[in-house]
């Protein structure tokens, strides 16, 4: 059985891992950053970079690659203070969309979480397991992204590839 979907491959985006207060990290960013969430497993985004709320004050920001260098001089992080962390972490993630009708059907295949709109909304964003590890599972428009460890690339895409029939 075949489902209408689409697998984009793992892409590699830019991501920097804040960790802090949402207080310090404004005082210390000031501006370029999207509004911090309202609310925990939730994302905001403005001008092609996307914020992240993953944990009690830690946040991910992430944007293509190609906004790398914009992301560092935004953020600081070479010099920021000892109250919060700002890390660069590109190259640990990849991340997977699976865009279509049936894209829900995969994520179920994928992880045992709820995500259904009613629990994880239209910006929803949460660690949870992918195929046993650990990942990131985003709502976007068209789906869901996933991001795993990119060392589990390759065989979360073999998987993603079997789950689709």
């Amino acid at each position: 059985m075949g489902y209408d979907v689409q697998i984009h491959q793992p892409q590699l985006d830019a991501v920097v891992d804040l960790q802090g207060s949402p207080q310090a990290l404004e005082t210390w960013v000031e501006s370029g950053l999207p509004p911090f969430p309202e609310s925990p497993n939730s994302a905001t985004t403005r001008d092609g970079l996307s914020l992240y709320w993953i944990a009690p004050e830690r946040f991910l920001l992430r944007s293509s690659i190609e906004n790398e260098e914009r992301m560092l001089d935004i953020t600081q992080a070479d010099s920021a203070p000892a109250n919060i962390s700002l890390v660069l972490v590109s190259d640990s993630f990849r991340f997977f969309k699976i865009i279509g009708a049936d894209a829900g059907e995969i994520v179920s295949t994928a992880c045992s979480m709820d995500h259904h709109l009613s629990v994880f909304p239209a910006n929803g964003v949460s660690y949870t397991n992918i195929f046993g590890i650990k990942g990131l599972l985003i709502r976007i428009e068209e789906g869901f992204e996933i991001a795993v460890e990119s060392s589990f690339a390759d065989m979360i895409a073999d998987y993603l590839a079997r789950a689709t029939g």
